[in-house]
């Protein structure tokens, strides 16, 4: 009994020097808020180098600046909060690895513990059964119990349990159709497929965790409609992708961006950065925006003619309009949308409704107000 209540108090103290920071860095520069910077690594290994590889030195340098430069590190349980509607810390950050190496707890594991910042490995599952067989050794099962027996903010969730792998045809096993023996897999068999391998994800981490598994990395970063469907009917309520923006309650739940810092390349300031630019108002202190250097900053073309025509040019697509019209044409499909403010100039500049110039384009447009530019949303890679 009094192992289990000192063991009960530790755990308590580690997760006050989670809150505390969070508390001391309230009067620290404001960043961004309710938003999260979703950051992901995979290897943490001093001696292998990869595309997916950092030092442990450059892991812990990463987060130490993080850390100086006021950026709050949550838990996955106060994302999932904040993603049905909850607050978060300004400046919060969500640490994700990929793949359950066992160099998460050899050499990242310790970094973080003695750091008390949170983290979440999206494990391969079937690697549980010979953790050395696999090319980069993964986790035991023992090595897991152990971190989430000792702290209170190391998360294990699903990385599939056996389709982290690519088909014959370089597809996604997770959205490509098995072929056997000259057969492919009918679409029964492909649903029956993805549910069960979720099944056993979850069934082999709750074996080890007391925490909902309820969480899933696409492997690749790639899915379309009916993996993510079948996963969310196996269970999961959140999925990552590999699009690096910041994760927003906008989103669904299934489609959450991370930004990538686990390559060497990646210098901590050059995180930081990386943050920073990707930080967005989707909220705009905008109703209309100066059409011209908006469509230069989302990688189209606006211009205006003698005669006050206005042409609005994006990727294969061409708007044409004018000065107090209310409406615009495609040049490309012969398509008109009614704009709900008419285009209007001010000072020699043309500006248009900001939902307007979204529909037109079709995309959505975020305000970063750190550099003070617009730019499109990336939307998660999915296959079709």
């Amino acid at each position: 009994m009094n192992k289990l209540i000192l063991k009960a108090a530790a755990l308590s103290i580690l997760g006050l020097s989670i809150i505390l920071p969070s508390l001391y860095a309230a009067n620290s520069s404001v960043i961004f808020k309710d938003q999260v910077a979703v950051i992901m690594y995979h290897h943490v290994d001093d001696e292998a180098k990869s595309s997916g590889t950092v030092t442990t030195q450059l892991f812990k340098d990463q987060l130490s600046l993080l850390k100086n430069k006021g950026y709050q590190f949550i838990t996955l349980q106060q994302f999932k909060e904040f993603m049905q509607g909850a607050s978060v810390p300004h400046n919060a950050v969500l640490v994700t690895f990929d793949d359950g190496y066992e160099s998460f707890y050899t050499n990242a594991y310790p970094i973080l513990k003695s750091m008390r910042i949170p983290a979440v490995n999206f494990v391969i599952t079937g690697d549980l059964e010979d953790p050395l067989a696999s090319y980069i050794p993964s986790m035991s099962r023992d090595e897991i119990i152990e971190m989430t027996s000792d702290t209170n903010f190391i998360d294990l969730q699903c990385h599939t349990n056996s389709m982290h792998q690519k088909l014959p045809d370089d597809s996604a096993m997770l959205v490509g159709r098995i072929i056997t023996n000259g057969t492919k897999e009918t679409e029964d068999e492909y649903k029956q497929r993805v549910l069960s391998d979720t099944g056993q994800c979850v069934s082999k981490l709750s074996e080890l965790y007391p925490e909902p598994i309820d969480s899933y990395a696409y492997p690749f970063g790639i899915y379309d409609k009916l993996s993510s469907q079948y996963i969310q009917q196996a269970g999961m309520r959140f999925a990552f992708t590999i699009v690096p923006e910041m994760a927003t309650r906008d989103l669904e739940p299934l489609q959450i961006p991370r930004i990538n810092a686990g390559n060497s390349a990646i210098s901590p300031e050059g995180l930081e950065t990386s943050i920073r630019r990707r930080v967005v108002a989707t909220n705009h202190p905008f109703n209309e925006v100066p059409l011209m250097d908006t469509m230069s900053q989302l990688g189209g073309k606006a211009s205006l003619t003698n005669k006050n025509q206005i042409q609005i040019q994006y990727q294969n697509t061409t708007w044409v309009g004018s000065v107090n019209s209310q409406k615009l044409t495609s040049l490309t499909g012969g398509k008109t949308i009614n704009l709900q403010k008419p285009l209007y100039m001010k000072n020699n500049v043309v500006y248009i409704g900001l939902k307007d110039l979204e529909t037109a384009i079709g995309v959505q447009i975020v305000y970063n107000p750190t550099v003070q530019s617009f730019s499109v949303r990336q939307t998660p890679v999915i296959k079709k």
